[in-house]
Formats: structure tokens, C-alpha cells, sequence
């Protein structure tokens, strides 16, 4: 059963949350990640975008394709504040042709409401990231 994330001291999400969506995230858990995401969740910026992801079903299908493909990723930090999670996620790409140089790093921010995770966007580095969950 998920954790209910829970506002801690100056109304920012607790720990707990943090600490529950990198476990389910670093051991590629795809049913606990699945418990942390509201059915309406979103991934991306684009709504029109080829890799926006609409909601939970499809959040988590990408996850699977991404996994299937090879790609690695781990969430390496997460901080908290008033709307969520920001966290540094590194990534491994497969090696072939078009490969990225491994690893690659990047800020993402957990929209958290009502102790699920409802919007997942990229951020340039974590000062942003951070910024936006401290809004």
C-alpha cells in the first residue's frame, strides 16, 4: 500500500514520499510505481508531443518500452516542498549508434496531490526543479 504523502513541517511533502518513489523507481518496481500515480497523471510538457504521456496507463507503458529498450535510469537525489518532488535522475542510454554518452543526468519534478504523484515534468537542473515543487 502506497504511502499517503502527508504535509511535514511549512506545509512541504514528506520524505516518506520521496523516499518510497525512489525505491519503486530505482528497483524498476513497475506495480509500486503504478501505486504512486494518480489515473489522470501526466508526463511531459506537450500535450501534442510525441512522448507526452496522457495518463497513468500510458505513463507506465512508456516506462516499459524504455526499460525494454535498455535504457537505465535511477533517481540519485530528491528534495521536497509545498506541490511535490524535485529529483535528479541519471540515465543510461543503450549503446548503439545514436548513443548519448552515459550517463546523463537530469532534474524532474513529481507534482504530488492528495498523496499521488498527478504531473511529471523535465527542468533544466535542479535549482529549477526545486524551485518549481517550492511554489
Amino acid at each position: 500500500m502506497p504511502h499517503q504523502a502527508t504535509r511535514g513541517q511549512n506545509g512541504v511533502v514528506d520524505e516518506g514520499m520521496a523516499t518510497q518513489l525512489r525505491t519503486a523507481f530505482n528497483a524498476q518496481d513497475i506495480d509500486a510505481l503504478r501505486s504512486l500515480l494518480a489515473e489522470d497523471a501526466t508526463w511531459g510538457e506537450d500535450p501534442h508531443g510525441e512522448s507526452y504521456c496522457p495518463d497513468r496507463d500510458h505513463i507506465i507503458r512508456r516506462v516499459k518500452q524504455l526499460l525494454a529498450a535498455g535504457v537505465r535510469a535511477s533517481i540519485v537525489e530528491t528534495r521536497t516542498g509545498p506541490r511535490g518532488i524535485a529529483a535528479r535522475v541519471e540515465v543510461r542510454w543503450p549503446k548503439a549508434a545514436d548513443a548519448r554518452p552515459d550517463p546523463i543526468s537530469y532534474a524532474q519534478v513529481y507534482v504530488v496531490r492528495e498523496g499521488l504523484v498527478t504531473e511529471i515534468h523535465g527542468h533544466d537542473d535542479m535549482d529549477s526543479a526545486l524551485a518549481a515543487v517550492s511554489q
